[in-house]
């Protein structure tokens, strides 16, 4: 549910450094897209935003981008869960706990990849993008840890009017 998020706060500097792949709303996509846009652009930097559901479907992908030693920043929203399931149905009274999964170390498991990453639980955590950003050699991912009860404003509201 967090993919509105990119869409309001992020900045591009023109129309070609915007890929939202939302098209088949389809789960596990956009660590794909994003390693096509950075082999594709190699001098700009890439930055992935994608959920920590979509994140698990595709992080053999992470060996690629680090392979081909990506400039690519992954950015996953960590709520263990399929947030989206989670905000949709609970309010109805259906059991979500097949759309929540125990807590993963995503970053662990991106390094083990070969890519650099750190896991983001509080603002000071976020100094290894600056870091990274001095040399951008490899891909680097963060696990951003997010509160799992926040729903975003929209969602809600695309939620109210199905």
């Amino acid at each position: 549910h967090f993919l509105g998020y990119p869409s309001m706060f992020l900045d591009v500097p023109d129309a070609h450094s915007w890929l939202f792949p939302n098209g088949f709303q389809a789960v596990g996509l956009g660590l794909g897209n994003a390693i096509g846009a950075a082999i594709a652009q190699p001098d700009r930097p890439t930055v992935a935003a994608i959920g920590d559901g979509g994140a698990l479907m595709a992080l053999a992908e992470l060996e690629t981008a680090a392979r081909l030693k990506l400039m690519l920043l992954v950015v996953i929203y960590d709520d263990a869960a399929y947030g989206a399931e989670v905000h949709h149905f609970a309010p109805m009274g259906h059991d979500v706990s097949l759309v929540r999964f125990p807590d993963a170390d995503l970053a662990g498991i991106a390094r083990a990849a070969g890519a650099k990453a750190a896991t983001v639980r509080r603002t000071e955590d976020l100094a290894v993008v600056e870091d990274w950003l001095v040399n951008p050699t490899g891909p680097l991912v963060l696990d951003v840890k997010v509160n799992p009860t926040i729903c975003a404003e929209w969602l809600e509201e695309a939620f109210r009017a199905g």
